[in-house]
C-alpha cells in the first residue's frame, strides 16, 4: 500500500553554529518529533551545498523525510498535543521549516534502486526549472541511484511559523531529487557537463549525516533519547537499557 509523505526543507539560523543545530535538531526537537503520533518513519539528513558551485542558493542544512501509512495518521502533525510545542522549539534555532505534505505517489524512483556504499546527495529545483530534462541529463551520467519528489502538491506555508517566511511567493520549489553516486568526482564531472544546473540555479546538498528517528512506526534509540546517551549506553554496555520492553516502561510508550 502507497504511504503518503512529508518533506521538510529546513535553514538555521544565522547566529546559531553548524555544530549546536546539528545536535539540537537530532537530540533535542528530533526527540520531540519523534513522539508524534503516526509516524512510519522519520528521517533526519544533514546537508551541506556542494562547494563547487559558483551561485549562492538557498542555505539549507537539513532535509527531512517523513512517511505515514494514510492521511490519518499524517493528522497528527496538526492535530498533535506536542504540535505546539514543536513549533516553538523550532524557535530556539531554525530560520525556516518548510513542510511539504505530499498525495500518495509523489515518490518515483527512476532507474537504479537505491545504491549502497555511495555518497547521498539532495537537488532541490526551483519553478524555472524544467525537471524533465533535467533528469534526463543526469541518468546519462553517472548517477547509481534516482529518487523523484514531485513537491508540488505540497504548501510550505500552512507549517513555517519561524522568523523568515518565502516572501508569500508560494510553492518555491517544484521538485526534489534523492541521487546516490559513486563518489564526489562522478557528481562533479555530471554537474560540469549539465549547463542546466547552473542556468536554473539548482540547489545540490551533499548528505554529511542521516539519522533515523523513527522506524516502522517506532522510534528509534536515537530517536527517543538523543545520540549521546545512545553512545553512552552503548559505551558502558549496557545493552539492556536497549531493550525494547525497557524502553516501552521508561517512555510509557503503548
Amino acid at each position: 500500500m502507497a504511504k503518503v509523505e512529508t518533506i521538510a526543507l529546513i535553514e538555521k539560523r544565522p547566529d546559531i553554529s553548524r555544530s549546536l543545530f546539528t545536535r539540537y535538531w537530532r537530540d533535542v526537537h528530533g526527540v520531540m518529533a519523534a513522539r508524534i503520533p503516526g509516524f512510519d518513519s522519520y528521517t533526519q539528513h544533514h546537508v551541506s551545498s556542494y562547494s563547487e558551485l559558483k551561485y549562492n542558493f538557498e542555505p539549507f542544512e537539513g532535509i527531512a523525510v517523513v512517511s505515514f501509512k494514510n492521511e490519518a495518521d499524517r493528522a497528527g502533525l496538526v492535530e498533535s498535543k506536542i504540535t505546539s510545542f514543536i513549533h516553538r522549539d523550532e524557535q530556539n534555532v531554525f530560520r525556516r521549516a518548510l513542510l511539504y505534505n505530499l498525495p500518495k505517489s509523489a515518490e518515483v524512483y527512476i532507474g537504479n534502486e537505491e545504491a549502497i556504499g555511495t555518497i547521498l546527495v539532495y537537488f532541490v529545483l526551483p519553478q524555472s526549472t524544467n525537471v524533465d530534462e533535467l533528469i534526463s541529463n543526469i541518468q546519462t551520467s553517472s548517477v547509481k541511484s534516482l529518487k523523484k519528489y514531485d513537491l508540488t502538491g505540497g504548501d510550505p506555508s500552512a507549517w513555517n511559523e519561524t522568523d523568515a517566511s518565502d516572501g508569500q511567493k508560494g510553492r518555491l520549489f517544484t521538485t526534489l531529487l534523492e541521487t546516490r553516486w559513486k563518489d564526489k568526482e562522478d557528481l562533479k564531472t555530471a554537474i560540469k557537463k549539465n549547463p542546466q544546473i547552473s542556468a536554473d540555479r539548482v540547489g545540490i546538498y551533499i548528505v554529511d549525516d542521516t539519522y533515523k528517528m523513527v522506524e516502522q512506526g517506532f522510534p528509534t534509540h536515537i530517536g527517543l533519547r538523543g545520540l549521546d546517551a545512545v553512545k553512552t549506553i552503548e559505551e558502558a554496555k549496557a545493552e539492556n537499557q536497549l531493550e525494547r520492553n525497557v524502553v516501552k516502561e521508561i517512555y510509557q510508550i503503548k
